[in-house]
C-alpha cells in the first residue's frame, strides 16, 4: 500500500477493530505523529525533543500476528461494532496475516455453536496457536472435544489451550491457562535465521512482527554506538528482545515478574547456548536488589505497560547510574510524563523515533534514548536578594527523605547565590503535590520570608472525587504535630471532568497535608492520594489516564510585606493536563 492509498474492507462500516480504516495512509502516519508531538508538548522540560517521522510499516495489510475474537450467540466470529457490543462477523477482515485467516475461518466453520466467549490466535514458526476463551465453569471434556476438532480442521493450528472468563469481565481474555492439544510452548523468530523465542498460549507479542523487528533493530544497533555491553532489561516478556541482544554478544540480564515466562527465556537460552541472565521479579524489586550490590549496567532497557513506569522504578533506575536508558513507549502520554521526570533525575533525550506497529489503528509506539546529563537546578518563578520561588515537580520531597537521592532543597542550592538556601517550613509541600515552593537564600532571611507568607495567600487546584458543592467553605479540627486545631480552606468548583471536581481551593488555616484530610472529611478525597485518598478511584485513575501522583497544584503564592507584594505563579504541569485531556475525550465513569 502506498501513503495515498486506502484500505478496503467489506467489515468497515461496522467492525470497531480498525479506527484509521478508509483513511490515506500518509494521514494516519501524520496523525500518530501529532500524537507523540501532543505528548510531549505539555511539558516545558521536553520542549527541544525532537519527533522524528513516524516509521512506516510495510506490509500494512494481511500482517497481524496475533488477534482477540469474540463469539456471539448466533455464531459471529469477530469484534465489537463501534460503540456497541454487538459482534460484526469478519470473514474477510483485510488485516490478518494469512495463517491466522484461514485458522480463524476453520474456527468459524466448527465452533460457531459451541460455548465459548472468543478466541485468541496467534503465530508462531510453523502454524498458530489458539486459545478458546470459555466461561468460567465450562467442562473441561467439551473444551478437548473441541480442541481436537479444530486441529483436525486445521492442521496450521499446533496447540490449543483454554483461558475462563468470568460473567461480564472487562477483557475479552481470561485467566487461568489450561493446555489442550499440542506444545505449551512453540519457538518463534521474529526475523529469519535470528534466535526463537518460546511463545505461549496468552503472552504478549506485537501485532506487526516486521516493526517490532524493525525497532529491535535500531535498539540493538544504538545500544552498539553507545559501546554499551552490560546490559538490564525489564518487563523482558517473552525474551524476544533480550534473546537477540544476546546472540548479538551483548551481556543481558533480563528481568521479568512472571515467572512462567521467564522459565521460557530460560529454557530458549539454553536450548540456543545464549549466555543470558534472568531474574524474577517486579521492575522494583529488581532494582531495590541490583541498587543493593551496586552491579554496573552501561544500559537501561525498558518496554513497560501502557500505564508507564512507576515513581519508583524511574527514581532507582536514575539511581542505579547507567550511562543510557532506552525507553520503548506503547502510550506518548505516559512516556511524555515519564520522561519529564527522568529529566528532573538526570537523564535527557535529544529525539523520540515512534513506529506504526498497528497500521489502521490509533495506536503509536516509540523509542527514545536518555543520556546522563546531570541533575538540573530548577525553574524559578521570582527572585531577588532575599528570596526565591521555584516550581516544584510532584515526584520529589521539599527537604532529604530517607531512601531518595535528591531533593528540591539539593537542586535549589545549585542556583547561584543560593549555596546557603533554605526551605519555608511550614507550610512544606508535600513529596507528591507540585506548584510554588519558596525558599529563603540564607537562614537570615527566612523570618521575613515567613511574615511575608502569612500575611499574603496562597491558591491550590485539585481534582476531587465526586460531584461537590458548586463553591463552600470547610472547617475541621484536625491534629498537627500532636495537637488539635482548627483548619479551615474555600473552594470553587471550576469545572466537572469524568464525573469528579475540578477545585480551585483558597487555604485559610491549613497547609497542603492538611487540605488533603479537609476533602476527605467532606467525601471528596483528591484523586491519586496514596495517604488519604481512595484506593479503588486511584487505581482505576493510574491506569486509565496516567495519573501516578495526588491531583494537587499550589498554583499561586502571594506574599505581602512592609515593601512588598509579590504574586508568583505556577503553570499546571504537563502530567496532570494529560489526566484531565484524557477525562475530556472519555464519557463519565464510575471509578
Amino acid at each position: 500500500m502506498t501513503e495515498r492509498e486506502t484500505l478496503d474492507c467489506p467489515h468497515g462500516s461496522r467492525c470497531g477493530g480498525c479506527a484509521y480504516l478508509g483513511m490515506p495512509y500518509a494521514e494516519q502516519l501524520a496523525r500518530k505523529h501529532s500524537a507523540v508531538e501532543r505528548g510531549t508538548a505539555r511539558y516545558s522540560q521536553l520542549e527541544k525533543l525532537k519527533i522524528a517521522p513516524v516509521a512506516a510499516a510495510l506490509p500494512t495489510q494481511a500482517y497481524r500476528a496475533r488477534a482477540k475474537l469474540v463469539f456471539a450467540k448466533d455464531g459471529a466470529l469477530g469484534l465489537f461494532e463501534r460503540n456497541s457490543h454487538t459482534v460484526v462477523d469478519i470473514p474477510e477482515c483485510r488485516v490478518l496475516s494469512p495463517v491466522l485467516s484461514r485458522v480463524v475461518a476453520a474456527a468459524r466453520r466448527i465452533l460457531t455453536h459451541a460455548a465459548l466467549d472468543g478466541l485468541d490466535v496467534r503465530l508462531v514458526d510453523d502454524g498458530a496457536q489458539v486459545t478458546l476463551i470459555a466461561p468460567r465453569g465450562t467442562d473441561i471434556a467439551d473444551l478437548q472435544r473441541w480442541a481436537r476438532a479444530l486441529r483436525i480442521e486445521s492442521t496450521e493450528v499446533r496447540s490449543v489451550a483454554a483461558s475462563f472468563r468470568e460473567v461480564g469481565a472487562a477483557t475479552v481474555l481470561g485467566t487461568g491457562h489450561v493446555l489442550l492439544s499440542g506444545d505449551e510452548v512453540s519457538p518463534h523468530r521474529l526475523v529469519e535465521n535470528g534466535p526463537y523465542h518460546l511463545a505461549a498460549h496468552g503472552a504478549f507479542t506485537q501485532a506487526h512482527l516486521g516493526q517490532a523487528n524493525a525497532a529491535h533493530d535500531r535498539i540493538e544497533r544504538t545500544l552498539k554506538e553507545l559501546g554499551a555491553t552490560r546490559i538490564l532489561e525489564l518487563y523482558a516478556g517473552s525474551g524476544a528482545l533480550a534473546l537477540r541482544l544476546s546472540a548479538a554478544g551483548l551481556e543481558v540480564t533480563a528481568v521479568e515478574a512472571f515467572g512462567p515466562a521467564l522459565a521460557h527465556v530460560e529454557r530458549a537460552a539454553r536450548a540456543q547456548e545464549l549466555a543470558l541472565r534472568t531474574l524474577n521479579g517486579q521492575a522494583e524489586r529488581a532494582l531495590r536488589e541490583l541498587s543493593a550490590t551496586s552491579e554496573p549496567f552501561q544500559a537501561l532497557l525498558v518496554n513497560p505497560p501502557r500505564r508507564g513506569l512507576s515513581t519508583e522504578v524511574r527514581r532507582r533506575a536514575a539511581a542505579l547510574n547507567p550511562d543510557s536508558i532506552l525507553y520503548m513507549s506503547c502510550d506518548p502520554a505516559t512516556l511524555a510524563r515519564d520522561l519529564a521526570h527522568l529529566y528532573e533525575l538526570g537523564y535527557s533525550a535529544t529525539e523520540v523515533w515512534p513506529f506504526d506497529m498497528i497500521p489502521h489503528s490509533t495506536a503509536v509506539e516509540s523509542l527514545v534514548v536518555l543520556r546522563r546529563t546531570g541533575i538540573p537546578t530548577p525553574h524559578v518563578l521570582y527572585e531577588d536578594e532575599q528570596w526565591l520561588a521555584v516550581l516544584k515537580s510532584g515526584y520529589e520531597p521539599v527537604t532529604p527523605e530517607a531512601g531518595l537521592e535528591h531533593d528540591l532543597l539539593d537542586r535549589v542550592r545549585r542556583i547561584p547565590g543560593a549555596s546557603q538556601a533554605v526551605a519555608l517550613l511550614p507550610p512544606r509541600l508535600d513529596r507528591d503535590s507540585s506548584g510554588v515552593c519558596l525558599f529563603a537564600r540564607t537562614p537570615e532571611a527566612l523570618p521575613g520570608l515567613e511574615q511575608a507568607f502569612r500575611a499574603g495567600k496562597q491558591s491550590y487546584v485539585a481534582l476531587c472525587r465526586g460531584v461537590t458543592h458548586k463553591r463552600g467553605r470547610i472547617r475541621r479540627p484536625l491534629r498537627d504535630e500532636g495537637r488539635v486545631a482548627a483548619a479551615s480552606a474555600r473552594y470553587l468548583r471550576e469545572s466537572v471532568r469524568g464525573g469528579h471536581s475540578l477545585l480551585t481551593i483558597w487555604p485559610e488555616q491549613a497547609s497542603a497535608a492538611q487540605l488533603r484530610q479537609l476533602l476527605l472529611g467532606v467525601g471528596h478525597a483528591v484523586l491519586g492520594d496514596t495517604r488519604f485518598g481512595d484506593p479503588g478511584s486511584n487505581t482505576y485513575f493510574e491506569h486509565r489516564h496516567g495519573l501516578d501522583r495526588s491531583f494537587l497544584h499550589c498554583s499561586s503564592v502571594t506574599l505581602v510585606g512592609p515593601s512588598t507584594h509579590i504574586t508568583c505563579e505556577a503553570p499546571l504541569p504537563g502530567e496532570l493536563k494529560a489526566v484531565l485531556e484524557s477525562l475530556s475525550e472519555q464519557p463519565a465513569t464510575p471509578s
